[in-house]
């Protein structure tokens, strides 16, 4: 999606790797020696944009306009190469922008899928009344590939995906600049000044019993219901709501479909400790699961 597919597994599995040193690395007090995150996070992110100058380079040796290849990184080259040079991006715009998406959209989204997948597998009843549901869908659609006219149909799949954000809330804190005086909480007169750096604490928000019923309780049901402006906030609100939303909301989808309608799982170690200093909320133990393949044709 961003840069292609990645055929050596060797060079994916450092490019993983190296993506995660960067987002650890962004948490690390900045001291540049040697066996500090920060320093493995500045050299890991030398070696991705080494990567990326390479797949750079090989693409227009083989001529940019020749090459089919249909994701981001091509569109702006292809951009870059036919903007006036005023407006082209240059090579480290370009890579730079790989890289953000890299680490705002890939991280965050499978650390989100990890715990929607320990959700389910905490409660096999709702895993069960998904997977029924989403079954019946393939059977509806002779088991076809996806399409997004497919996901619009993915209710209760959708209200899964939004209960995992909720409970888990990937991005708990959203810091914003205000841009004028302001009073917050009319009744008791707190004043927000200009210039104030101000924020929002999306956790306490998602697990406000005056917000949601029974909140530490995961259920995609509540979303049955209207729910009050921003008090869903995994996404940020107002002019700066994440640009990946629906994109990531996609890639959830795409990814429970398939999961539930050829596995049953359970969770095969439940201790819920987190890791220390991650960037984003991990279990410690990685989540791992037992897998159970299923027969879909005793399923009808």
């Amino acid at each position: 999606m961003l840069i292609g597919p990645q055929e050596d597994a060797h060079k994916l599995g450092q490019l993983q790797a190296d993506v995660m040193d960067v987002t650890q690395a962004m948490l690390a007090l900045p001291i540049r020696l040697p066996g500090t995150r920060f320093y493995r996070g500045l050299q890991a992110r030398k070696r991705i944009m080494d990567v990326l100058r390479q797949e750079i380079f090989v693409r227009r040796e083989n001529g940019l306009k020749l090459d089919r290849r249909d994701d981001f990184l091509q569109t702006l080259l292809l951009k870059s190469h036919m903007d006036s040079p005023e407006e082209a991006l240059t090579d480290e715009q370009i890579l730079d922008n790989i890289l953000t998406l890299i680490i705002a959209g890939q991280v965050t989204t499978a650390t989100a899928i990890t715990w929607m997948v320990k959700y389910l597998g905490d409660n096999t009843d709702l895993q069960e009344k998904l997977r029924s549901v989403q079954l019946d869908l393939a059977s509806k659609h002779n088991d076809a590939p996806l399409t997004l006219q497919h996901l619009n149909t993915m209710d209760y799949a959708y209200k899964t995906v939004k209960e995992s954000l909720r409970m888990a809330t990937i991005v708990s804190w959203f810091p914003r600049v205000a841009l004028k005086d302001c009073r917050v909480a009319v009744t008791t007169g707190f004043h927000i000044k200009k210039d104030w750096i101000v924020n929002v604490d999306a956790r306490s928000i998602h697990y406000d019993p005056a917000i949601y019923d029974n909140p530490t309780v995961f259920d995609p049901s509540r979303f049955n219901d209207d729910m009050k402006p921003y008090s869903f906030l995994v996404f940020g609100a107002g002019s700066r709501t994440c640009l990946g939303m629906n994109l990531a909301k996609i890639m959830m989808l795409i990814f429970l479909h398939r999961l539930v309608t050829n596995f049953r799982w359970e969770m095969a170690d439940h201790d819920t400790s987190l890791e220390k200093w991650a960037m984003f909320p991990r279990l410690k133990n990685g989540c791992p699961i037992q897998l159970t393949p299923i027969r879909k044709d005793k399923m009808h």
